[in-house]
């Protein structure tokens, strides 16, 4: 089965380089240098992908992937590999590299380079960078042609495409003879992507340059020279640099960004803050009031989204106007007959909320101006959330007077991490804000996190009593197959039992932080032109907006 048929087939095409456009528009000349910042203690002379040091300056960029899953516009983006195909049964993928690949030295990458970079992690799980040897999908690794690799697996699989991008494939002819390959400093570094040659290295700086063997020479790319990493202590000193124009690229929180960073020069600063992941307010089901499925429609209703993140939040999240789960990181995904089925609940509609709760028997016994539940015991729930999380406290905060507004009584509580963490995975708060698994690859990721039931007591998001056996089959189905058509089935029918259930009530997604600066270098995806998802700390997306830039 082909590529095709792949996660990415709904939105597939043949265009093989993003930004790409017709021969009429002149390209970009070639030249300056990307100034970007890392919050480190101090730059060290190693540029090895595995060891975790400086992981920042070389995956993407020096070590490029095979390709990249360009989540935001459905799409891949065919980097070293210019395809891979599923065989029928899904026990194998096969991949084929790109032509005329040559390693940063000159000399050839070829197929014999991938299968030894797939096969280290096969006895060494720190090496496991895909993690599919650690999950026993992998069973092994041949060599086919020079440029085709078949990677056999245990069971049925279609979802290996997913983690493959994580792959750093490495020159077999530098590496083979590496004794510990977690410690290897790499100092003299050979890649395969646009920047491989360091040409400066201090305590506080490195710079790295052009390939002069680079596949993509002849389109003109990278049109960049270099890219000049800036070590930070913390995220201070980074808006300052953003403000005062010796960064290109900030990846940080900025308080009230418009007044500190626009408005000093709105020609050449901009910030553009897309949908990540998205957050809920987790309800443990198994006692009341959350037991009564239309308490928590009616805690849904209760709130005013939009009123949270402006006042809560700062204005910089996505509103949640969906509850099936997956948010606007995934809106490619969306299914528009579930959701007009089920958006109402997301709608602030206080009097509907109260309506709901009449209905369902929780009514104010004693005449205090709150209610109590069916039974006569008093609600009186805490929501829980880490203490210094100053602006998911100040959501919380709101929600509580949101639901006191309809007979709720609800207070924050602040918990230390360990209390955090132990009681979202045992299942034993009343209620949590917490984020979810919405900027992978691929909703299912979040559906297995939310309900598969092996999950409860190791995931944050699992143990709130919902779960079903059926829902577990079809996750298992989802990832044994790659027909797109019954795939997009299973995500209707599982957005539509997350709506019905509603075992949590989103708010917002969070902001992927991403400040850019036009002094000296153009390009940049925006909300006009959202190419990628602007992810510096992500190899792929890294890669991808690199790329596209160019001097001024």
């Amino acid at each position: 089965m082909s590529v095709q048929n792949s996660l990415f087939s709904r939105i597939f095409c043949c265009l093989i380089s993003i930004g790409v456009s017709g021969a009429s528009i002149a390209a970009p000349a070639q030249g300056g240098t990307l100034t970007v910042p890392i919050i480190t203690q101090t730059f060290v002379e190693d540029f090895n992908p595995y060891s975790g040091a400086q992981g920042d300056l070389v995956t993407g960029t020096m070590f490029e992937p095979l390709w990249v899953l360009n989540t935001l516009k459905g799409e891949i983006n065919w980097r070293l590999a210019e395809s891979f195909k599923y065989s029928d049964d899904l026990r194998s993928i096969t991949i084929s590299l790109k032509d005329g690949l040559t390693w940063s030295d000159g000399q050839i990458l070829d197929s014999e380079d991938l299968a030894f970079s797939l096969n280290l992690g096969k006895d060494d799980a720190k090496l496991d960078v895909t993690g599919q040897w650690g999950d026993g999908v992998f069973e092994s690794v041949e060599v086919l042609d020079g440029l085709t690799v078949k990677v056999n697996f245990a069971a049925k699989d279609g979802t290996v495409d997913w983690h493959l991008p994580r792959l750093h494939v490495v020159p077999e002819h530098i590496w083979r003879d590496v004794d510990d390959k977690n410690t290897f400093a790499n100092a003299n570094p050979v890649g395969s992507g646009p920047i491989t040659e360091v040409t400066q290295v201090k305590d506080n700086q490195i710079e790295i340059c052009r390939n002069p063997s680079y596949y993509k020479a002849s389109e003109g790319l990278p049109y960049l020279d270099c890219i000049k990493f800036r070590q930070y202590t913390d995220n201070s000193q980074i808006q300052a640099a953003l403000i005062n124009n010796e960064i290109d690229w900030g990846s940080n929180f900025i308080s009230d960004i418009e007044k500190t960073y626009v408005a000093p020069d709105p020609d050449n600063h901009g910030f553009w803050y897309p949908a990540n992941d998205l957050i809920h307010i987790y309800l443990n089901t198994r006692q009341l009031p959350f037991s009564e499925l239309k308490f928590r429609q009616a805690f849904s209703m209760a709130l005013d989204r939009p009123m949270i993140v402006d006042l809560a939040a700062y204005g910089y999240p996505t509103v949640e106007t969906h509850v099936t789960g997956i948010g606007e990181f995934f809106k490619t995904f969306h299914n528009e007959r579930v959701n007009q089925k089920f958006d109402y609940l997301a709608e602030y509609n206080p009097d509907k909320a109260m309506q709901l709760l009449d209905e369902a028997g929780f009514k104010d016994v004693d005449g205090d101006g709150f209610l109590e539940n069916p039974d006569g015991t008093a609600i009186d729930f805490e929501i829980q959330v880490v203490n210094g999380w100053t602006d998911w406290v100040q959501t919380v905060q709101m929600v509580s007077e949101y639901l006191a507004e309809v007979g709720i009584r609800a207070t924050t509580r602040t918990v230390d991490w360990s209390v955090y963490d132990s009681s979202l995975k045992e299942g034993t708060y009343d209620a949590s804000i917490n984020w979810s698994r919405t900027n992978g690859e691929d909703p299912i990721q979040a559906y297995r996190d939310y309900f598969y039931t092996s999950q409860q007591g190791r995931s944050w998001h699992t143990n709130h009593g919902v779960s079903s056996e059926a829902v577990d089959k079809l996750i298992d189905e989802y990832v044994a197959i790659d027909d797109q058509a019954r795939r997009d089935e299973i995500l209707a029918e599982l957005m539509e039992f997350t709506a019905t259930n509603l075992a949590f009530v989103p708010l917002f997604s969070n902001a992927t932080w991403y400040q850019y600066n036009r002094t000296r270098i153009e390009g940049w995806p925006t909300e006009d032109d959202p190419f990628v998802q602007p992810v510096f700390y992500n190899p792929g997306t890294k890669l991808l907006v690199f790329e596209r830039l160019y001097s001024k």
